[in-house]
């Protein structure tokens, strides 16, 4: 089980940051000594080709150039968010990190709010909650979830919030959020996830949904109580008793949580991802939706059952799923000799891979072995969707049977820098009409994939350091060609002054700029940008910028000469301001 996380707020640092010894295992087994620097290894692989139209395009994409810093407070995973929240013409910059900042389109600052007084640890959410004309901003801090309206040119807390996820006698950290219309009635739901650790009995959980107005979530004709899930009734609507083994959680620590269409009917469901080895999916009134009847439990009290999408653990090797679930043969599998699937910190997607009208499920989980246990690298799962006659629901995706996977990760003994959130990136970049995915596996590479498993190319951005993370990667074309780029940023120990960098690739994998950040200062958390960098036109000039929120230095902005907002598939963390896991829709 993964620790649950402190951290250090603001630039100085230096008196409370433990001791950071590292080990980087990619290339090696686990009994090699000392670092093992990876130089080298990136290939390209794929066209740069239009999946936009194109605008006037003077060529190859220029350099970005430092307009401005503004100053801030530690950055952890809280991309920021260009929007017009007022609906005057004017972008405002929407910025999170201990508190949350509104800035306008030169820069200067509009208003703050500081609702919760600990980090903002997940991206934030920007959108129009009840169809009002009203913009909210909402973002979770510590065990609560705000959300303030912008009104007047200044944030106001709207009534009903903050929603609390205090549970089982906890108050656990929101790390993962979402936002969506789940029923389809024109108002915005949001879900969070937290770090509440196993309390079922004692109405501990980790999944929550508030309405608009800051209330627990309940859809009309419901007559169980919907969230927050798991709960510990029985009965109908229960999680205590489903398919008689019930359901146990852990902690959601990264940023778990996505929200979109796996199946038949017309509401939305939610994806999450648990520190047990789990992934569920929820239908919108709480329900988890059953895994494919291949699935049926071997335990002996509840032999034969079939079991939701989060009542089993996956494995890596399809065998032994197929011989514990399917045919009930064998030893049981155990870590000493089996890999199973971690998702600590592993954000869902969901994506249309093959074209067919049906979403499938994309995760990145970390793959561990032994006892204790060693990850011993971070892999791609894709699941089916729960459609038809449910008999595919949760099953590997043909030709994803076996997982691709990353080399050894570079690993940390100790908190800090904490690990690269493994969120991938499901956009189409190479023109084919089919998503490619796009994800840091925490080995040092950015690593490219094609809808049918193939890796196209991979890019090592470890500046040849021993300790180097990878932003999640986002999308936007620079030069109006209607090809897109791939913009991401770096960041690593504490105190090495020089890991943090925007880099810039084409959609073929090839380097075009690499931008080391300027003025680092010292934080004990890390150094560089973990945070998702953001793309937008915030000025109004008609070019982009590149938004850059660091641990230790507040955040860069750049700006690109001759692009233009012709094409931003996937412009800030979790593919836009919903937080979704899906490609833009705003």
């Amino acid at each position: 089980m993964t620790r649950n996380e402190k951290c250090f707020r603001g630039r100085d640092a230096a008196a409370l940051c433990v001791a950071v010894t590292v080990l980087w295992l990619s290339g090696c087994n686990l009994d090699s000594e000392g670092p093992v620097l990876v130089t080298g290894g990136s290939s390209t692989g794929g066209e740069r080709n239009p999946i936009c139209a194109a605008g006037q395009s003077s060529g190859e994409v220029a350099v970005p150039r430092l307009m401005m810093n503004l100053p801030g407070q530690t950055s952890w995973y809280a991309s920021p968010v260009v929007a017009d929240l007022d609906d005057d013409g004017s972008n405002e910059l929407i910025a999170a990190y201990y508190s949350l900042y509104v800035y306008g389109s030169d820069g200067a600052l509009l208003d703050e709010a500081d609702g919760g007084g600990g980090r903002i640890y997940a991206p934030h959410v920007v959108v129009d909650l009840e169809g009002d004309g009203i913009t909210e901003v909402v973002y979770g801090n510590g065990h609560e979830v705000y959300a303030y309206e912008w009104r007047d040119n200044r944030l106001q807390l709207k009534n009903g919030w903050p929603a609390d996820t205090t549970s089982g006698g906890r108050r656990p950290e929101v790390r993962g959020l979402a936002a969506g219309d789940l029923d389809g009635n024109g108002t915005v739901e949001v879900v969070a996830t937290t770090t509440q650790t196993a309390r079922t009995a004692q109405g501990g959980a980790q999944v929550f949904v508030f309405s608009a107005n800051g209330t627990s979530y309940q859809p009309a004709g419901v007559s169980f109580p919907a969230w927050p899930r798991y709960n510990n009734r029985t009965g109908e609507g229960g999680d205590a008793d489903r398919n008689g083994a019930g359901h146990q959680g852990y902690g959601s620590y990264g940023l778990n949580v996505a929200i979109g269409d796996i199946d038949d009917d017309e509401q939305l469901e939610i994806l999450a991802t648990y520190d047990n080895h789990h992934i569920q999916a929820f239908n919108h009134d709480g329900v988890a939706i059953d895994a494919s009847p291949w699935f049926r439990n071997r335990h002996n009290d509840y032999r034969g059952n079939r079991m939701t999408w989060g009542q089993f653990i996956r494995w890596a090797d399809p065998q032994v799923e197929e011989n514990h679930y399917n045919l009930h043969i064998g030893d049981w599998p155990h870590p000493r000799s089996q890999e199973w699937l971690q998702w600590t910190a592993s954000p869902p997607n969901i994506v249309d891979l093959d074209g067919d009208g049906k979403n499938e499920v994309l995760g990145v989980p970390n793959v561990e072995k032994n006892e204790p246990y060693q990850t011993q690298a971070y892999a791609i799962m894709v699941l089916e969707g729960n459609y038809g006659d449910g008999s595919r629901s949760a099953m590997r995706k043909p030709g994803w049977e076996i997982l691709p996977r990353g080399g050894r990760p570079i690993e940390v003994d100790g908190w800090y820098p904490p690990n690269g959130i493994p969120a991938a990136t499901t956009v189409n970049i190479q023109g084919d009409s089919a998503p490619e995915v796009v994800v840091s596996l925490n080995d040092g590479f950015i690593h490219a994939y094609s809808a049918d498993a193939r890796e196209l190319w991979r890019f090592n951005f470890t500046h040849g350091k021993s300790v180097m993370y990878a932003s999640e990667v986002i999308v936007a074309d620079l030069n109006q060609d209607g090809s897109p780029e791939l913009l991401f940023t770096t960041y690593g120990a504490p105190d090495v002054r020089d890991s943090g960098n925007l880099m810039i690739l084409g959609a073929n994998g090839s380097l075009l700029h690499d931008i080391p950040l300027p003025n680092p200062g010292y934080n004990g958390n890390g150094n560089g940008a973990p945070a998702a960098p953001t793309v937008g036109d915030l000025n109004g000039d008609g070019a982009l910028e590149i938004f850059v929120q660091t641990f230790e230095h507040g955040m860069d902005i750049f700006t690109v000469s001759g692009s233009a907002d012709n094409c931003l598939p996937w412009p800030t963390a979790r593919g836009g301001p919903l937080r979704m896991g899906q490609p833009n829709r705003m």
